[in-house]
């Protein structure tokens, strides 16, 4: 390997290195490397993203729901504590809490468990409507579908493979 094949690659390195938060886990949005765990505040965090889609009770704190991108494949919860200051974040969209979502469950109760939907598509003649969320399986890329009928109750869920751009 040449010098600047070696140079890519420490460069590579270093860059997967400083994307991880101090624990190790990578970060879904950059911004969050900006955020103290007990010393930022909720000011900071909606300073950096701005209005939460939603506000949900967490523990005695607060979580603030934060959709990244049209369709992006994370739903952030950004939790603050009783006291004010940024408790750390949660990634909504896992297989533990695809799980959660069950048969006879109102939209209403979905959106806090996922958040909102990255698309939905509407099925009039079997009267039904699919919420789907692109999510990272691992390193792969998936959908989980969530099916509803038409008095807004889950009928089905499934994890699929995103449909394939561009044909072949």
């Amino acid at each position: 390997m040449d010098r600047w094949g070696r140079w890519l690659m420490s460069f590579g390195a270093l860059v997967a290195i400083a994307a991880c938060d101090p624990s190790g886990q990578i970060y879904e949005d950059l911004r969050l490397a900006r955020l103290k765990v007990g010393e930022s505040t909720e000011q900071d965090v909606r300073k950096l993203f701005g209005n939460p889609y939603a506000v949900r009770d967490v523990g005695g704190g607060k979580g603030f729901v934060y959709p990244l991108g049209p369709e992006g494949v994370h739903t952030l919860l950004i939790k603050i504590g009783p006291d004010g200051k940024y408790q750390g974040r949660e990634d909504l969209l896992t297989r533990a809490n695809f799980q959660r979502i069950s048969a006879g469950m109102k939209r209403t109760d979905v959106l806090p468990v996922l958040g909102p939907p990255g698309h939905t598509q509407e099925y009039r003649l079997k009267e039904e409507t699919a919420w789907e969320w692109r999510f990272k399986d691992g390193a792969v890329e998936r959908v989980f579908v969530v099916m509803f009928n038409a008095a807004g109750q889950v009928v089905s869920t499934a994890i699929e493979e995103p449909p394939r751009i561009g044909g072949g």
